[in-house]
């Protein structure tokens, strides 16, 4: 029986490398947050093949897992299937220790580069944004930090979660805290977002 990374994904020769339409959706239907999770990661991941290539070449398996599993969700985030996908069958053999690695991160590399191909071009027909400036926001609560993130997308909250949980659990209630934490660390950046929304409207 063939491997699933032996045979081309139905969906990645002729489809789109993300699925807009379905990135809004999950958004809630906020374009322009959507927006700005492409923007996060048309900058944070061109790299992600190649670091994942490297750690697996280095023999720090480990290092390779997490790399790809942060990958798989930020491709999960986008709604870049086809990626996200191609993630799940390098992360498998990686933890199985089994089958074609050294192709699985070419495909891997592919289907990388096509989403970025098409995030570059959907970029040069945008007009350039600034970000608001960070001082517009208290950065001295934690939890404001968090929605920072969240808001753009950026996957340095999945670090804030985990290294400053204690400040978090003291904002928000032990229990609040780790249903948040949960989402954050499945990359559901939105459905995070919302409940701390929900609780800073809640007063």
């Amino acid at each position: 029986m063939n491997s699933p990374d032996q045979r081309p994904l139905p969906d990645a020769a002729n489809g789109p490398a993300v699925n807009h339409a379905g990135g809004v959706a999950r958004l809630m239907g906020d374009g322009a947050l959507f927006g700005r999770v492409l923007a996060r990661f048309r900058n944070e991941y061109r790299q992600a093949a190649a670091g994942i290539r490297a750690a697996h070449d280095q023999g720090d398996t480990v290092l390779a897992l997490r790399l790809v599993h942060t990958l798989k969700g930020a491709a999960g985030m986008i709604e870049a299937v086809p990626l996200r996908r191609q993630a799940d069958v390098v992360e498998r053999m990686l933890h199985a220790g089994t089958g074609d690695v050294h192709g699985s991160l070419v495909r891997l590399q592919d289907e990388l580069e096509r989403v970025l191909r098409e995030l570059d071009i959907l970029a040069s027909t945008l007009p350039e944004r600034h970000p608001a400036a960070p001082a517009q926001r208290d950065h001295g609560d934690t939890v404001d930090r968090l929605m920072l993130l969240l808001d753009e997308g950026n996957g340095d909250a999945v670090d804030l979660v985990r290294e400053a949980g204690s400040a978090l659990a003291a904002q928000l209630g032990e229990d609040h805290y780790h249903q948040v934490a949960g989402l954050v660390e499945g990359f559901d950046f939105d459905g995070a977002l919302a409940l701390l929304r929900a609780r800073a409207d809640g007063g």
